[in-house]
This record gives C-alpha cells, structure tokens and sequence, in this order.
C-alpha cells in the first residue's frame, strides 16, 4: 500500500511533469541487468560442525549462490527541482540450501527540493525486501524482513561557509516468520544540527540525534519494548595537506530502556580516519573507533565496539583497480536481547580481511571478483564462527 509520504512524492512528481520535459532532454532513464555468483564456507555461520549437524543433520555448511538483478534508476530535472527513482528486483538461488531461494525488491522515490539559493532538501519514501542474514541468529530458515523508510531533510546555508540541518526519519521492520516478530521494530529518528566548511576543506559540526525505538510485538515487560538513544554529536574535517585528510566524529551517548532502566548506557562513540594519497595510483584509508550500536541494527541488544581497519587502494590503469582491507573488532554486549536470551556479559574478537579486483571494460559495464573473510571469537562457544566467500560480480548499465 502507498503511503501518504508516497502520495506526496508522487504528486508533486505528476503536478511538476510537462510535455516539455521530454522534449528538452530533462528525463534520464538508465536500466541496469547483473549477474552475481558467490562461493561461502559457512553460510549460516555456524561455530562448529557440531552445530550444523545438530541443525540439519550435515556438517557441510559450503552452499554457491546465483543472484540476478534488474533495476532501473530514472532522474528527472524541472528547473532547480530534481525528481527521482529507484527501482529494483533480484532473484536469488542457492544450490544445496534451496530453502534459502528468495526473491527480493526495493524501491525508491525521491525529491531533491530548492528553494532560492540557500534552502534546499530531499524528501524521500523506500522499501526493501530482503532475506535477513544469519550473523547473530544462526538458525537454517528463511525469513525475508521488509523495511520500510520515510525520511525528510532541509538545509539552510544562513551565512557564508554556515549551514543549518533539519532531519527526520521513520524506519520499520517486518519480519515473515511468526517466530522472529520479537524484532519487529519501528525506529523514529530526529537530528538537528550546524556545520562550518571554509573553503581550504576545514570542516566542523555539531548536532543532537534523538533515536526512539519500538518493538510492538513484545509483550513482556522484562524484555522492555521500547528505548531512546540520545546521542550529541561533534564533527571535524581537517586537510593538513593536498594529500591528506583527517576526519573524526566524536559523541556522547545516553541510552534509555523505558521498561528495564537497569540496561540504561552512557559513554562516549568516536570514530578517527586518516585518507592519504600516496601516489597519483595508490591510496589507503586508516580507521580507528569506539562506538556503541545496535545488533545488526533489528535486535534491541547494544553493543560496544571497538576496533581498527586498514584500507589500501590502487588503481593500476584507468580500466583496473584494486582494493583490499585488513580490520580488528572487539565487541562487549550490552543487556539482553529482548529475543535472544544470552549472557549480558558476551565478549566477541573479529579479524577480518578483504580484497576486490574491479575490472571497468566500459563506461557502462564492470566485472569484480572479491574476496571476504572474517574469524569471530567469542566467550559464548556458539556465537563464534569463521566463513570465506569469493564472489563474482557482472553489472551492465544500458
């Protein structure tokens, strides 16, 4: 059913058209088909063979997955309003696992607003459906969640290099199995704030970001249906050089639990990046965080992380470039899940790494073979798991 934010979307769409637009050149309309086959060692992330076996009776966790994609991005231009869509639809087939089989969708209408030359905004409506992954909950079932998300900004440059932002955000979840409805959650985001840019790249910011969150389908009081996450934000953007650019966005966060106040958080999230070019071909991204969020962003367990990552970048020809990733991750679970009944005091270490070679023939086509794999520890036996998955890539825009 189409929302009213939908209807709204659309009208303004419709009441902006002309038969002129056409004419002058104002619509862009760009499909796009790929093909995508992926190898994974443990696709249900299983700590042990053990458990697979107890799951569904094989200590094989290997599956090769075939996924097709066909989409359709469309912009159109009225004067200083820009009008958008996405669209797309994939099918996915595993070949052992074929309980997995989905077929999945999203779907996006925008409107990029201008109002004079110093107020402008996006308003936007989308829903995804998409099989959930099995990182935290590690059960051989196929459950498609369908999110969807309304969201409205404006912006406000109020004085040279100065710019005032308003953000609203509805997000929901929606999980098909009966079993997973403990997760369904309804998120409303509100974040306001000021940023300063000058025009040698300096940047600073500061805003405050109001999460609440519902889970409706959560009846027990000890498990607590509903939390608010505060969050003061402080931003900077430095470039020491040409070269060079170091970034960091530093908040304090207050984490409410309107049933359990004994789970209440307060601490501190801060996450630092340095980008350099090291030559005119090879560049690398360093990231080091602390941060406290949300289980796969639908568990209402919060979960502080700490970690770093390393990035490199070459781009051999102006046709091939290569990509690789080196990253380490402490996690210290916070309060209980609401759904998964596990210790409160879980601890979890991740080593991951990755490596893509991006092959562009054309402007329009892009063949990639990528490579990811990750080792997660935990205190919990059942929580840790390896996988390695080689994926290839095939995307043509017509």
């Amino acid at each position: 059913m189409i929302t009213h934010v939908h209807r709204a979307i659309l009208a303004g769409c419709f009441m902006s058209l002309s038969a002129s637009a056409l004419a002058e050149g104002m619509i862009d309309v760009k499909p796009y088909v790929s093909a995508n086959v992926s190898y994974d060692d443990n696709v249900f992330r299983f700590s042990s063979s053990e458990q697979a076996k107890a799951a569904f009776g094989s200590s094989d966790t290997s599956d090769v997955v075939k996924r097709m994609d066909l989409g359709v991005n469309v912009n159109v231009r009225l004067s200083r309003q820009v009008f958008t869509l996405a669209s797309n639809i994939n099918e996915s087939r595993y070949g052992r696992f074929d309980i997995l089989d989905n077929t999945g969708k999203s779907n996006k209408l925008g409107w990029n607003w201008r109002v004079g030359n110093d107020f402008y905004g996006e308003l936007s409506a989308s829903q995804s459906d998409a099989i959930a992954g099995f990182n935290e909950i590690k059960q051989p079932v196929k459950n498609l969640r369908t999110t969807s998300r309304q969201s409205a900004a404006a912006h406000w440059n109020f004085y040279p290099s100065w710019t005032a932002d308003v953000t609203r955000e509805h997000v929901k979840t929606e999980n098909e199995l009966i079993s997973f409805s403990g997760s369904d959650r309804e998120d409303d985001v509100f974040e306001a704030g000021v940023r300063y840019q000058n025009p040698l790249g300096t940047q600073l910011g500061l805003a405050y970001r109001i999460l609440d969150s519902d889970f409706p389908n959560r009846t027990f009081s000890l498990l607590g249906d509903e939390s608010t996450k505060k969050d003061i934000i402080a931003t900077a953007a430095w470039l020491p050089t040409v070269k060079t650019k170091i970034s960091a966005r530093v908040s304090q966060v207050n984490i409410e639990y309107k049933d359990t106040p004994q789970r209440d958080f307060s601490g501190l999230s801060q996450r630092w990046n340095l980008d350099h070019m090291l030559t005119a071909k090879t560049s690398v991204n360093l990231t080091a965080y602390q941060e406290v969020s949300p289980v796969d962003d639908v568990l209402s367990t919060y979960v502080k992380t700490k970690g770093f990552a390393i990035n490199p970048v070459w781009n051999a020809t102006s046709k091939i470039a290569i990509r690789a990733g080196l990253g380490y991750e402490e996690r210290d679970y916070l309060g209980s899940t609401g759904f998964l009944l596990v210790d409160g005091d879980r601890y979890d270490e991740s080593r991951s790494a990755n490596l893509s070679f991006i092959y562009t023939p054309t402007t329009k086509s892009v063949v990639q073979i990528q490579y990811q794999g990750e080792n997660r520890t935990s205190n919990i036996t059942s929580f840790g798991y390896k996988f390695n998955n080689i994926n290839l890539l095939m995307r043509y825009d017509f």
